[in-house]
């Protein structure tokens, strides 16, 4: 990451100052950027054509959740060797949103291709025959295609998306040494520009699909997590069946009974035990390396469904953890580390626009910040990816 930023104001001038002081030998170099739904509507189109043109190599962004309700205009920005880095586009169907207790059938290896072939949109459409293709040629994002033939060197990609990444998130499989941050910045709510979905590529407003780049040189950077608020309520626990999106038995016995009796010795009853939200972590050398929010389970059932792609495999150590719906996500921004790019999950906020007036103005240098209301997917190199949308929980790029 050759430089980064955050701003945080309540007045878009105090913005385009900080844009128009920028380095000159940075717009020589790709840009990732994104910008608060909370800004006011008059200032949302200078601001996105300012930020859309300070690259003459390209840029990539969106419009991202406020870190809080109240919270001042945010936006932040990266800048990237142009040696390094590939944006990309892309428009790869997704599957429809995620069904309770939906078994997902995954792509299985070895399975005969059918590269090439032009699918119409019916009822018949057989999407995992679509997204388990060969992952080389035209399944790529056409700008990724040109990395396809030295793919070990990708090490970092970054997107952000619409409410339907898998089949993007499938097709960046075949780069499987590659760490992968996928940022659904998706809302309950239209926003205010019309558009359910607001991602820019090299200047254009797409209202779907996906954007984002790829680092093939240069140091790779770790990619850290961290949840806040979580509270365990078991011991460790083995994962001892599992398929799909469903985990099945936990130490060999029902999960979802295990989760009640959790609850119950945890204290946790009556409105807390009904609308609180409970999650199952994943454990790594004792700490926690991953967390997926607990969607249903039934006792007579014997299933738990979690909010992500695939369950934590048969082996896995686990943990059940519980985070009262009404606690506070705490402001990230004093915590930040320099030279991370950091996504944060946030709670639905009220994108109200600032009122724009007297200011004070926040920048946060070498330190990228977004924030979006639906959490993040990530996996690391070689890991099958993960969705996360445990309040306050991040996930950040350190170099």
């Amino acid at each position: 990451m050759l430089y980064s930023s955050t701003v945080l104001a309540r007045n878009a001038a105090s913005i385009l100052t900080h844009i128009s002081r920028l380095p000159a030998e940075l717009a020589a170099h790709p840009l990732l950027f994104t910008l608060s739904t909370n800004t006011p509507i008059s200032s949302l189109s200078p601001l996105v054509s300012a930020l859309s043109s300070l690259s003459s190599s390209g840029s990539v962004g969106c419009l991202s959740a406020a870190s809080h309700s109240g919270a001042p205009i945010g936006c932040s920005l990266a800048f990237f060797r142009k040696e390094d880095a590939t944006l990309f586009r892309s428009d790869m169907p997704g599957r429809p949103e995620t069904q309770v207790g939906r078994w997902h059938a995954m792509r299985k290896k070895g399975k005969e291709d059918d590269r090439g072939v032009d699918v119409g949109l019916t009822e018949n459409v057989d999407w995992e025959r679509i997204w388990s293709r060969s992952l080389e040629g035209d399944v790529l994002p056409l700008a990724l295609r040109e990395l396809s033939g030295r793919k070990e060197d990708v090490h970092t990609i970054i997107t952000l998306s619409d409410n339907a990444p898998q089949g993007l998130n499938e097709s960046l499989s075949f780069f499987s040494h590659a760490t992968k941050v996928l940022r659904p910045f998706w809302f309950f709510h239209a926003l205010r520009d019309g558009r359910p979905y607001t991602l820019m590529y090299n200047g254009s407003v797409n209202s779907s699909g996906a954007v984002g780049l790829a680092l093939s040189a240069g140091p790779r950077p770790a990619l850290q997590t961290a949840f806040y608020g979580l509270r365990a309520i078991s011991e460790p626990l083995k994962v001892t069946r599992a398929e799909g999106n469903l985990v099945n038995e936990l130490d060999n016995m029902n999960p979802t009974t295990l989760l009640i009796s959790a609850i119950e010795k945890s204290a946790l009853t009556g409105l807390a035990a009904k609308d609180d939200e409970f999650y199952l972590g994943v454990l790594r050398d004792g700490n926690l390396w991953e967390v997926h929010h607990i969607m249903s389970g039934g006792p007579s059932r014997g299933t738990m469904a979690l909010e992500t792609e695939t369950a934590p495999g048969e082996g896995s150590s686990v943990q059940l953890f519980h985070r009262p719906n009404d606690d506070v996500v705490p402001t990230v921004w004093p915590r930040i580390a320099k030279n991370t790019l950091t996504f944060l999950a946030v709670q639905e906020t009220d994108s109200t626009p600032v009122e724009e007036g007297k200011d004070m103005v926040t920048i946060v240098e070498d330190a990228f910040v977004a924030a979006s209301e639906n959490g993040f997917m990530a996996s690391r190199c070689d890991e099958a990816t993960w969705t996360c949308i445990a309040p306050g929980a991040t996930a950040q790029l350190a170099w």
